[in-house]
């Protein structure tokens, strides 16, 4: 059975800010973070009938599978990539990025084993891309000639291999960037990319995007800890109500700048199809 859920994906919202040319506020990332680490932590913690640990990872965490609904609250959506020990769960018998190759964390793209801590790189890529529409995985400023002479003897193997599993498992042509670059990225270059954020939102995304699982937070509650308390930090209230008039603010900028969108109101936010058994909500439960 399927369940319609009208909303926004953040995605689409990354889109409507561009157009507007205006960034949306630190608050609203805050916000947007805080409850995705809820839902991630429910989902990680989750156990079966018989308490054991489900070991839930949703391995394809991107702009796409975010909503905000019309309420202003925010969904987690399509854990059919997810890694669980459900019954009837098959293993891979192929380690291999799953979902969004610009989004997958970097043990991912190198075909290593990945554990929750993998979504919540992809949470801080998906911040960083939300708070200022930059990449980490972007080449465009980068040689490819200058990264591939920065891999050591070890590494340059593990990328090669990615690569070929990345052929094989007919990814798109630009996960052998993705992956050249998750295994050459510096910390200069996140601490470089992430330097537009506001504080605290800098200090949680630099350590979200850490390319070893051991330097990143260890738990999905850790960031909406973190991220909650950077939003009360700024004084002011913010929640559902408050993000929702941001985004129409943003909307109805979008409208006007580019004459492509149609008046805008909480109710004619656009519609979108997902399957009741994917959406995660905040750790509270699954709708």
């Amino acid at each position: 059975m399927s369940d319609r859920v009208e909303g926004n994906s953040i995605n689409s919202l990354i889109t409507y800010s561009q157009m507007r040319e205006k960034f949306l506020s630190p608050a609203f990332c805050l916000y947007v973070g805080a409850e995705v680490a809820g839902a991630l932590h429910y989902a990680h913690t989750c156990k079966g009938e018989n308490g054991a640990p489900l070991g839930i990872v949703h391995r394809d965490l991107n702009p796409a599978r975010i909503f905000l609904e019309p309420e202003g609250g925010v969904i987690l959506t399509d854990f059919a990539r997810a890694r669980s020990l459900l019954p009837g769960r098959v293993a891979s018998t192929l380690p291999r990025p799953h979902g969004d190759v610009f989004y997958c964390s970097p043990e991912a793209l190198l075909c290593e084993e990945t554990d929750p801590r993998a979504d919540l790189f992809s949470l801080g890529l998906v911040l960083l891309k939300l708070a200022t529409w930059r990449h980490l995985y972007s080449t465009a400023n980068v040689r490819p000639d200058d990264l591939e002479e920065a891999l050591t003897e070890k590494v340059k193997g593990k990328v090669l291999d990615a690569a070929i599993t990345a052929m094989e498992a007919d990814l798109p042509d630009h996960a052998d960037d993705c992956i050249l670059r998750a295994a050459t990225f510096t910390r200069e270059d996140v601490d470089e990319i992430t330097e537009p954020l506001a504080h605290p939102l800098r200090s949680i995304v630099r350590r979200l995007i850490h390319r070893d699982p051991e330097d990143r937070y260890q738990s999905a509650a850790e960031v909406e800890a973190d991220l909650r308390a950077g939003l009360a930090a700024l004084g002011v209230p913010y929640g559902a109500t408050e993000a929702l008039d941001e985004v129409l603010i943003s909307l109805t900028g979008a409208s006007m700048s580019r004459g492509v969108l149609g008046p805008t109101s909480e109710s004619q936010l656009p519609p979108a199809m997902v399957t009741e058994e994917d959406i995660i909500t905040e750790r509270g439960g699954t709708t």
